[in-house]
């Protein structure tokens, strides 16, 4: 019984023992099954690894297309850049497995490692299960780009200037251009140190948020459009090492051709391509620039042009005080040189505060003198606290021409600051010869309007308070004489009594505007001097032998002195080319020795006291410009105390012989009778002139304006009427009882094409024709006009002022036409006085182009 127990129970121990076992066998059975198949499918498996791999692969390269086309205006999202950190990870886990997969081929003809092949077997099944998820994961990425964002505004350092509205307004005015859509390319231009940067700095951070992006550029000399172009590619974060230029300029403008920016070029010095660069300003891109230059021409075509002029006085001082210390204000003798000082720094902020700098908590009034000593001083060695000024000015003076040279050196013979005329300018130009090439005073006029016009687009030059006046900046003006030689050049200023003058050396001696000039010596020795200024001064009188020894003087200048006679020793200029006594008022007499001056070009001799000109003015044939003028009374006796009353104003045969006359001003009153005494007959004589392109006349009848009109041999035969050589005109036609309206200011009139028409009756042809040469047109007490549309529309297109006064039977201003005439094209001013019966200013349709230029209308 304990045997078949224990038997039983023997055979349940080893059954217990047995079942497991045999359990066992079968689960290390399928282990080793299953790590066999890792093994046995080896190869099978590293190919479904690569053909994963290549799959991943071809999904990165296709993310890779896209991010490189739209990088420009796109990024990466966070997203996109960790699946792709991931697969370069994986990347770099495959190549392994390759090596050691590799490796694994030796063993399997010999002894298998199976332990070696085991693991290798799982590692290319996991690896093919994450490249797996890698490829199935870039589809749940949301977005594989974003756009990407503005780059960041950087506010430039810049002084305020709301305080100084000389600079602050161009601020607004550029404000302004730049919230027009139309307005690309806009030029702010003036010299050195006018305030170009700071007005530039405080446009960046004013207008910086209402553009996608802000470049600033500051060019310089040694700047090209390379370099702009490398600026912008670094604020773009554009990365364009091996490119070339072409497709840098391509990267650019993909990036910008859908954005607002704008671009701040400051200091320009050479005209820029802005396609070269990546920017089509004016035609796909919403991009705006604006060009800081120190000459016009250097922007090229514009949409819009700021010429910075100097501060205002207030600015001016308000900047120097500001600078050099309120306290200083309070010094009486400090107080006097400053303003002198100030004066010399010509309104421009880099000047002020380099001196006002200097001077900063300087006490000592002797200083302040000598700073303004040196300031004036006419060194040939520029002082060094000022030398940026000087190097400048050198700099642009070198580049010019030898004429243009001559030309602005010559005007530093003139007071510091004092504006001069443009016909007197080049009138001067031409009298020292340096318009040699041109013949024809009319061609001299075309040259120097063209040297003038480019002397102003180079910062050499400013325009004056009126359109036909220019200056050069004060300090300018004293630098300028550094480069003449001292020695020659003699320009005494308004108070100046002691210093002493080199007549026997001196080639141009300046008394301009010294109110302390009362004599001059006698007969001084000066063969060499070329130019004598006497105007505005306190002058009274020659002494009589006092021309003796000057036969080289080329341009003497009277102009507003006291005299009353000249000196017969004046038969002593044979080389005069042009003698200015205009404004003379106590001149009375022209003595016959004028007619010994056989070289004269140019004479001017309005607003004297002389009652008739000399027979002997008849005599000057090459007498190119003459200016006179009579007044209604005048002097009726001449220095030998013979009665002229009698003498005519204008005898015959002196305008006849002036053969060479181009150009011809007689000023009378519309009351004076002598003068239409003796018109018809001037007329005549003025008719058979053949160079005659400039006339200032009054005509007291229409049968005196149709003699001329008719029978000018200059104005007829030169096709006046078609487009002729013409330049200007002054003419008065018609007879008028009371003294004329005051003087029209015509300055801003692009040239001075001035017709008075007064008590007229109908529309003469010869009116007609001289109307559409006109730019200025007064149209006085007409009996029977009843609007101006009666003198034809084509006849009014070229008018830019027009005046209408005591027109009776006016109604209306202009009657358009269903036709559509153009009338007023380019009126800029409109004034009308007593017009009893003027219903409309314009009755009837218009043409689009008429009232083009209109802005201003007055009554």
């Amino acid at each position: 019984m304990e045997t078949a127990i224990l038997t039983q129970a023997g055979g349940q121990a080893v059954g217990s023992l047995v079942a497991p076992a045999l359990d066992g066998s079968k689960g290390i059975f399928n282990c080793l099954k299953s790590k066999y198949r890792y093994v046995k499918n080896l190869r099978k498996n590293f190919d479904t690894l690569e053909d994963e791999y290549r799959y991943l692969s071809a999904k990165k390269g296709d993310v890779e297309i896209v991010l490189e086309i739209n990088k420009l205006e796109m990024e990466k999202t966070r997203e996109c850049q960790t699946w792709l950190e991931d697969v370069e990870r994986m990347e770099d886990k495959i190549e392994k497995l390759k090596i050691e997969y590799g490796n694994t081929h030796s063993f399997l003809c010999g002894v298998c490692p199976f332990p070696a092949l085991l693991k290798l077997g799982k590692e290319i099944v996991k690896i093919t299960e994450e490249v797996c998820s890698l490829k199935d994961r870039i589809g749940q990425v949301r977005r594989l780009m974003v756009e990407k964002p503005p780059a960041s505004l950087m506010r430039m350092p810049a002084k305020k200037i709301v305080e100084f509205p000389s600079l602050s307004s161009h601020v607004d005015k550029l404000k302004e251009c730049l919230s027009n859509a139309e307005l690309k390319r806009i030029c702010l231009w003036g010299p050195l140190g006018v305030g170009k940067t700071t007005i530039m700095k405080n446009l960046h951070n004013a207008v910086g948020e209402e553009f996608d992006i802000v470049f600033w550029v500051t060019v310089n000399r040694d700047g090209d459009e390379r370099f702009i172009q490398d600026i912008l590619l670094k604020r773009l974060n554009i990365k364009a090492t091996d490119q070339s230029e072409e497709q840098k300029a391509s990267m650019i403008s993909e990036v910008l051709k859908n954005k607002s920016y704008l671009l701040l070029l400051d200091e320009v010095f050479f005209e820029i391509d802005l396609e070269r660069i990546g920017l089509g300003i004016n035609e796909e891109h919403n991009g705006k620039v604006v060009f800081a230059c120190r000459q016009r021409r250097i922007c090229g075509q514009t949409d819009e042009d700021i010429n910075v002029r100097r501060l205002s006085d207030d600015d001016a001082q308000n900047l120097f005080w500001k600078t050099v210390r309120q306290n200083l204000k309070g010094n009486q003798d400090i107080r006097k040189e400053a303003r002198k000082i100030i004066s010399e720094c010509s309104g421009m902020p880099y000047m002020i505060k380099l001196v006002g700098n200097y001077l900063a908590d300087v006490s000592d009034p002797a200083i302040w003198r000598e700073t303004l000593s040196e300031l004036r001083s006419p060194s040939k060695e520029p002082r060094k606290k000022w030398d940026e000024v000087y190097k400048f000015l050198k700099l642009e003076v070198d580049k010019l021409s030898l004429d243009e040279k001559s030309c602005f050196l010559y005007l530093a013979i003139f007071p510091a600051g004092h504006e001069l005329y443009q016909d007197y300018v080049i009138e001067c130009w031409r009298a020292e010869q340096f318009l040699t090439r041109r013949k024809k005073l009319r061609n001299s006029r075309d040259r120097g309007h063209k040297i003038l016009h480019d002397f102003v687009n180079k910062s050499l030059l400013e325009k004056g308070k009126k359109k036909a006046q220019y200056k050069m900046f004060e300090y300018f003006q004293r630098v300028a004489v550094r480069f003449l030689e001292l020695s020659e050049i003699c320009c005494i200023q308004d108070g100046e009594t002691n210093r002493e003058i080199k007549w026997e050396k001196a080639t141009r001696i300046s008394f301009t505007c010294n109110s302390r000039l009362s004599s001059l010596p006698d007969t001084p020795v000066c063969c060499r001097i070329l130019t004598l200024l006497l105007q505005k001064s306190s002058l009274a009188e020659f002494p009589a032998s006092f021309f003796l020894h000057m036969d080289g003087l080329q341009l003497l200048d009277l102009h507003k002195t006291k005299i009353k006679f000249l000196p017969s020793s004046i038969s002593g200029l044979i080389n005069l080319k042009a003698l200015f006594l205009n404004n003379c008022h106590q001149l009375m007499h022209l003595p016959t020795e004028v007619g010994s001056l056989q070289s004269l070009e140019i004479f001017d001799i309005r607003g004297t006291r002389i009652y008739c000109l000399p027979t002997e003015i008849g005599q000057l044939t090459y007498l190119k410009c003459l200016k006179v003028s009579f007044t209604e009374n005048g002097n009726v006796g001449n220095h030998n105390g013979v009665g002229a009353g009698s003498r005519e104003m204008i005898s015959s045969n002196i305008i006849v012989n002036l053969h060479s006359l181009e150009e011809l001003s007689i000023e009378v009153s519309p009351t004076n009778k002598r003068w239409k005494h003796i018109a018809e007959n001037i007329v005549a004589e003025v008719a058979a002139l053949k160079e005659l392109t400039t006339l200032s006349f009054y005509f007291p009848s229409m049968e005196c304006f149709q003699t001329l009109i008719n029978n000018s041999k200059s104005w007829n035969e030169d096709k006046l009427f078609e487009g002729g050589r013409v330049r200007s005109f002054k003419i008065h036609v018609g007879h008028q009882e009371s003294n004329p309206l005051p003087e029209l200011d015509v300055s801003e009139c692009s040239v001075e094409k001035h017709l008075r028409f007064c008590r007229g009756e109908g529309f003469p042809v010869e009116v007609l024709k001289m109307l559409k040469q006109a730019c200025v047109f007064e149209l006085i007490g007409h009996r029977d006009a009843a609007n101006l549309s009666s003198f034809s529309s084509e006849n009014l297109e070229g008018i830019e002022t027009c005046v209408i006064e005591d027109c009776r039977e006016m109604t209306s201003i202009i009657v358009g036409n269903s036709e559509g005439g153009v009338a007023f094209q380019r009126l800029n001013k409109l004034y009308v006085n007593s017009l009893p019966n003027l219903v409309h200013i314009w009755n009837g349709p218009m043409n689009s182009q008429s009232l083009f230029d209109a802005h201003n209308y007055s009554t």
